[in-house]
């Protein structure tokens, strides 16, 4: 049977781009020999030996293309190359005795051998190294015999010193070079790393933000400290009314009234598929201003992040394009969470506080009194006369908008650190975290004179315009009167003897 398997691992390796190592010794390795076959073909010359000589010395010329092709075609193409400069040591060694063991040739080469070993291994490979040259060398002596050749001419002693130098000089260049790009790596990666340790900043300080313009504030500082070279700006605008700023924050970046003019020229041009990172100004020579855009990222605003910065190159544009990402990431699911948080907490019809938030929040007050300092909190609890004939006369509908005027109404005279809620039906609520029975006092005294007997206009079930009077029945109660849990009750007990006394007060009037 066929093994597809079998014919995969027996199928020849494709030629690769092999590692580092492998193309940063071609250069030296091709010179070397090169050299060392003029060197022969110089002195083949001098002494007469003609292509006796020369003839075995065009192996030299092979050697660097088969090493690179071995590194290209392995598996491993550094452990590959790192068997390639061991096996330089040994024909290196071998064209040394080669060569009647010539005093100059003999000890640049084997230094150079040495070296290179060195240089990928440490003292261990070096010496490895220098038993394969010395077998090399050792080993072709006693093939052929031991003759030494000290000296050819002035000519090839001065060849020889002057490619020993230029070797030197090309090694030392590569090894300059493959330190340089060992510390670009590092500096890349200890970039690349200062970018992670940011892009999880901003997931933290997404998840502690309140809001949206404490996301944004906290975002572009943990920004800046991560990266102060840099200055740093965002701005999010309404899609429907771009010329409305409707959050900023700034870190690390001052912008002049001229600057924000021209900023805000700029950034009404800016077109929502624009994808990319251009630059907005040029103050100084040194310095630039570039904007990034959000490019549809969230759903209801356009958003953009400025950056002062030297220059622009793709390092810093692959990062700003990051921390857009996020950025317009955490601030979309920060939107989500505050529209579900206000879903949760407030009533569809009014938009007060519903329910479940005022019972969440008076239990606080309740624990807030029975422990120390012991806080002493109140409620002022309302009901809407008059809304059952409304709906049994009007219908439903003119109910909801009675309710809703209502709210309204009691929106404007309560405090803003006051929590107002729709309680029920008819009933609202008005919870005071802090204070005596004089708060809720003043503010129902408040709602007597501003809002009872005041008329608003509703539309019936037959689209009928209606005039009704707004009547309220109020009672509160503190928690200075009673014990805490029972503040609730007291005001709900005080508002139908209000409501009760009102009835009265309407049948005898």
């Amino acid at each position: 049977m066929l093994d597809i398997k079998s014919l995969q691992y027996r199928a020849p390796h494709s030629l690769k781009r092999p590692h580092r190592l492998a193309l940063a010794t071609l250069t030296p390795r091709a010179f070397a020999f090169a050299h060392t076959f003029g060197l022969t073909v110089w002195i083949a010359l001098v002494e007469g030996s003609d292509w006796s000589l020369i003839l075995p010395g065009l192996l030299l010329l092979l050697w660097p293309g088969v090493a690179y092709a071995h590194a290209a075609l392995a598996h491993d193409s550094k452990r590959a190359e790192f068997r390639n400069l061991l096996f330089d040591s040994l024909l290196f060694g071998v064209w040394c005795g080669v060569l009647d063991y010539y005093a100059w040739a003999t000890l640049a080469i084997g230094l150079a051998c040495l070296m290179n070993n060195m240089v990928v291994g440490g003292l261990r490979r070096m010496a490895v190294s220098a038993a394969l040259f010395a077998g090399g060398a050792l080993g072709w002596g006693a093939l052929t015999g031991f003759e030494f050749r000290p000296y050819v001419s002035t000519g090839v002693d001065i060849y020889q010193a002057a490619g020993a130098v230029v070797y030197f000089l090309a090694l030392a260049n590569v090894m300059y070079g493959q330190n340089r790009k060992i510390r670009q790596s590092i500096a890349e990666t200890k970039y690349k790393n200062r970018v992670i340790h940011a892009l999880l900043d901003l997931g933290v300080v997404a998840n502690r933000a309140a809001n949206i313009n404490t996301l944004l504030d906290d975002s572009l500082k943990h920004l800046h400290a991560d990266f102060p070279e840099y200055g740093f700006a965002v701005f999010l605008q309404e899609r429907q009314r771009p010329e409305v700023t409707r959050y900023a924050a700034v870190a690390g970046l001052r912008l002049g009234p001229e600057e924000e003019r021209r900023l805000g020229s700029l950034l009404a041009r800016l077109h929502e598929p624009y994808a990319g990172t251009i630059k907005l100004s040029e103050k100084t020579e040194d310095e630039q201003l570039y904007a990034t855009s959000m490019a549809g990222r969230l759903g209801r605003y356009e958003g953009w992040l400025i950056v002062r910065a030297p220059q622009l190159d793709a390092t810093l544009e692959g990062m700003l394009t990051l921390f857009v990402d996020q950025l317009a990431a955490a601030t979309e699911n920060k939107l989500l969470q505050l529209e579900l948080k206000k879903t949760a907490e407030r009533d569809g019809l009014t938009g007060l506080y519903n329910r479940g938030f005022f019972e969440a929040a008076l239990q606080l007050s309740i624990e807030g009194k029975t422990q120390p300092p012991g806080l002493d909190f109140a409620v002022l609890m309302m009901d809407v006369d008059g809304l059952k004939e409304v709906n049994d006369r009007y219908g439903h509908v003119a109910g909801d908008q009675l309710i809703t005027a209502v709210a309204e109404r009691l929106s404007l005279q309560s405090r803003e650190e006051d929590i107002l809620a729709r309680y029920g039906g008819d009933e609202f609520v008005i919870l005071f975290p802090s204070g005596d029975l004089s708060a809720p006092n003043r503010i129902a005294d408040s709602i007597r004179t501003h809002l009872a007997g005041q008329r608003c206009v509703i539309t019936s079930a037959d689209d009928e315009n209606v005039v009704v009077e707004l009547r309220l029945s109020m009672g509160s109660a503190c928690s200075t009167e009673t014990d805490a849990q029972e503040v609730l009750s007291l005001a709900d007990h005080r508002m139908y003897d209000d409501k009760i006394q009102r009835r009265r007060s309407r049948a005898h009037g």
